[in-house]
């Protein structure tokens, strides 16, 4: 039997709802989740933030034991009506992430600064970075 993949996008995803940065993946009516696992619908609200699992390193063997170490990428995509909205997000983010504590997980370290993509069609501001977490399975 093959190593057992963990949900990453979801992980990730919780560890920034625990992190009181008014991000939830729950509908409170009338506002829809502002947090995803995936790509964020188009009824999204403007500030919004995305989690999803990319292609990282492959998994290697962990030390004879039959067993694989995997660190896979989440990249976390997070856009807001305005440049300085998104960007103090996605510090907020990158701040709640990186070196966090995530159960199940050797380590979750952030890859760079948050990263500006540009507006997207909607005109909304959008910042990108990379979290790789780390396990045995």
């Amino acid at each position: 039997m093959g190593a057992e993949l963990q949900d990453v996008e979801l992980h990730v995803a919780q560890v920034l709802e625990a992190a009181e940065l008014g991000l939830t993946m729950t509908p409170t009516p009338p506002a829809p989740p502002s947090l995803y696992t995936g790509p964020w619908p188009l009824t999204a609200p403007p500030q919004v933030v995305a989690v999803r699992e990319v292609t990282g390193d492959a998994p290697e063997d962990y030390m004879g034991t039959g067993r694989s170490y995997l660190q896979p990428d989440v990249q976390v995509l997070v856009r807001g009506r305005t440049y300085a909205d998104a960007q103090a997000l996605a510090r907020r983010c990158w701040s709640a992430l990186h070196l966090a504590a995530v159960p199940g997980y050797v380590s979750c370290r952030a890859q760079g600064a948050p990263a500006y993509m540009g507006p997207d069609g909607k005109d909304m501001h959008r910042f990108v970075f990379t979290v790789t977490l780390a396990y045995a399975a």
